[in-house]
């Protein structure tokens, strides 16, 4: 069996081309649709068999799972079937569309002709179809009309409907099949015999900057010329061009001032198989460059905007038909269309004016300049005064909340410590004792301290947990992302503090040994997440006039006091009590 050749064509937006073929000798061509395996995107496969076993096109429907297309079958049942002359080559023509259809394109640069089969069309279901030929996308050559030819050629192992060969010299035909009972089945192709594939330029439309205006819809502004019109017209065009090629209507002197056109816009006879890109060319001073503005378009209108040439220098738009493969294959000279265009600098104005009378004019300029600075100045310095005094008074507040903490902080461990003694529980009472004294030094240490490091702060917690473990039992664990510099990085002292007491007082404590409370403090991206998260059963969020809440109001306070005082890092603190457990979540944004 002979090798079969498979060619992927990608659905690439914003290029107006959703097909590609080759010739290919003594091959036919089908096409089918398909997934990549690997990227999940849809796409058309050109299936080329040769021509001595065209039966093989039926075989891509039985892709083994080891190729990276699941396959979807052919375009239609159709499958319409391609033959050209061996000898061709860059037969690459644009799909067209047709409704909800599109229809491959060929080149066929020489006198040879196409044979066109329907590999899907038996004589059991003929009488399903019809078929037609249309010339230059105006005359039918052959009206609908069934298909009553079946051959059995290329290989085929049943006969298939033959379409017929087809040739026609500087013109363009489509064939199209359909079916006559459903006409959403309906495969076309469309072959080109031109060789000239120059674009035919039908006008040139600029628009300037301002209201439309034109002379259906006028405006009361004194300007005699409309804001959009036709190059070519002398009479409207603001004299941006008065000569023009008589056989294109290009025109060969048009020049305009910077910023005194908004867009060009190009108006082609209609190719709509046949896919051109537009270059531009700029010699801007002693500097050449080329900007490709359009890959492929197969549009009768292209807009171009003014941000393309809007800079005084020589331009020369560029038009011609896509290259094969290449988009910047080259044709020859004779194939493509060029525009040149002058773009000038604004005009001078020129006024000649006396010392004598530029005098005054220069004195109260700079002393306008001075006044000006020296207001300035003034409400710079007032701005700057009242931002250091709002940062002062926010930091006093914080401070003021955090001595609030530290006693609160430390009557509850005098609590833990009084509730042992009461208990006769000795050993605990001094053990508890010894890691209160370490603690309350650690905190009194730092009391002055607005921000502490990652590492202090964990540690005060570890000691806390311990404390309170011995009286609880409960299980605990601390733990830092690894990719954190916990020894350098600061954060606002005591944040966790009064959530991890909460987490034990009203989370653990009545748990015993089968509590458990985790802290947790990770890295994303630029921010800090620091959580506590205990098992308990919870607590009422919005009760913060009960005494058992203080701690959190007054952390509450204190996020929204960090926020006024650290803007562009942010703090946010979410909390999540439920039956099962609560979760105290502070993000430090672009803490990192």
């Amino acid at each position: 069996m002979k090798k079969r050749i498979l060619v992927l064509i990608w659905l690439i937006a914003g290029y107006g081309v959703s097909g590609i073929a080759w010739g290919q000798g003594g091959q036919i061509q089908f096409q089918f649709k398909g997934v990549n395996r690997s990227t999940h995107v849809e796409a058309l496969v050109i299936n080329i068999v040769h021509d001595t076993a065209v039966s093989e096109a039926f075989d891509y429907l039985k892709t083994s799972k080891d190729e990276r297309f699941n396959m979807n079958g052919p375009v239609s049942p159709i499958m319409l079937g391609v033959r050209l002359n061996p000898t061709l080559r860059n037969t690459w023509m644009p799909d067209v569309s047709s409704m909800s259809k599109s229809y491959r394109s060929y080149n066929i640069p020489d006198s040879s002709e196409a044979i066109v089969i329907a590999l899907g069309i038996t004589k059991d279901n003929a009488k399903d179809y019809r078929y037609r030929v249309v010339e230059n996308d105006s005359t039918e050559l052959v009206k609908w009309s069934p298909i009553s030819v079946f051959q059995q050629n290329f290989g085929a192992e049943k006969p298939y409907g033959f379409i017929g060969k087809f040739k026609a010299i500087n013109k363009q035909l489509m064939i199209e099949v359909v079916n006559i009972n459903n006409y959403s089945i309906r495969e076309g192709v469309i072959f080109n015999w031109h060789v000239n594939f120059k674009p035919i330029l039908s006008q040139i439309n600029i628009m300037t900057p301002g209201p439309l205006k034109t002379y259906m819809y006028p405006t009361e502004v004194k300007d005699p010329y409309p804001t959009y019109f036709n190059i070519n017209a002398t009479g409207v065009n603001r004299g941006m061009a008065t000569k023009f090629d008589k056989e294109t209507n290009v025109p060969l002197d048009m020049s305009f001032t910077v910023d005194s056109i908004s867009s060009i816009t190009l108006q082609f006879k209609s190719h709509p198989a046949v896919a051109y890109a537009i270059y531009l060319v700029k010699n801007i001073g002693a500097v050449s460059d080329t900007t490709n503005i359009s890959n492929s378009f197969s549009n009768e209108i292209y807009p171009i905007s003014g941000k393309f040439f809007n800079q005084p220098g020589k331009y020369e738009l560029i038009i011609q038909r896509v290259g094969p493969l290449n988009p910047l294959k080259k044709w020859p000279e004779e194939q493509k269309l060029k525009i040149p265009f002058v773009v000038k600098p604004p005009p001078l104005t020129e006024k000649k004016v006396a010392i004598k009378q530029l005098i005054p004019y220069t004195v109260a300029t700079l002393c306008g300049v001075a006044f000006l600075f020296f207001m300035y100045r003034r409400q710079s310095k007032g701005k700057l005064e009242r931002a250091a005094q709002d940062k002062q008074m926010v930091s006093l507040k914080l401070r003021s909340i955090r001595a609030q903490l530290n006693p609160h902080f430390m009557f509850n461990a005098l609590t833990s410590i009084q509730n042992l003694v009461n208990k006769n529980d000795i050993a605990g009472a001094n053990h508890y004792l010894s890691k209160f004294a370490g603690l309350t030094r650690e905190v009194l240490d730092t009391g002055n301290d607005e921000l502490l490091s990652m590492e202090q702060e964990l540690k005060i917690l570890d000691d806390y947990l311990q404390m309170e473990q011995l009286r609880f039992g409960f299980r605990y664990e601390i733990i830092a992302d690894d990719g954190l510099n916990i020894a350098n990085i600061d954060i606002p002292a005591m944040l966790l503090q009064p959530f991890v007491e909460n987490a034990v007082k009203h989370g653990v404590a009545s748990l015993q040994a089968d509590g458990k409370i985790e802290v947790r403090i990770m890295k994303e991206g630029k921010d800090i997440l620091l959580t506590v998260k205990d098992n308990g059963k919870g607590f009422a969020i919005n009760r913060h006039d009960e005494k058992e809440s203080y701690g959190l109001k007054l952390s509450e306070e204190r996020v929204a006091l960090l926020n006024q005082l650290y803007k562009e890092q942010p703090v946010s603190l979410h909390i999540d009590a439920q039956t099962t457990g609560t979760v105290v979540s502070i993000r430090l944004s672009n803490w990192i």
